[in-house]
């Protein structure tokens, strides 16, 4: 025997086999997420960071959506007809185009809840009391 094998410990050995109808049940806990936890300073800017490159990736989804939905008609429409990729292109674009738009529309409220905080309602009073100073 090698030593793996002579290390290893039985813990419980049944002295009845299980039988093929019986399966073990598995519980699966999941973990509990971390809190994010930010400095006093710097909080702020890390959410609306947060909030901006995750609207940036929903863009790049978008981008990505709309031009394998280009792709795919324009296929289409080659298979179909003879030049009909070139035939179909502006309603090919359009199509794809609107996909897209599907896809980025909810982004405009996002980029608004990002900056819609206490801290940044604060800022632009007092940026705007600033501007109000100096614009006379």
């Amino acid at each position: 025997m090698s030593d793996k094998e002579t290390e290893q410990e039985v813990v419980h050995q049944s002295s009845e086999p299980l039988e093929t109808s019986e399966k073990p049940i598995v519980i699966k806990l999941k973990k509990k997420k971390k809190k994010k936890r930010y400095s006093r300073e710097f909080k702020e800017i890390q959410r609306v960071e947060r909030h901006f490159t995750r609207s940036s990736l929903r863009a790049a989804k978008a981008m990505e959506k709309g031009v394998s939905s280009y792709i795919k008609r324009r296929d289409k429409s080659a298979r179909s007809k003879r030049d009909g990729a070139v035939m179909g292109f502006f309603s090919n674009t359009g199509w794809a185009t609107s996909r897209a738009f599907r896809e980025v529309s909810p982004i405009p409220y996002d980029m608004a809840k990002a900056m819609d905080s206490k801290s940044v309602r604060r800022q632009l009073r007092r940026a705007s009391r600033a501007f109000k100073v100096w614009s006379w």
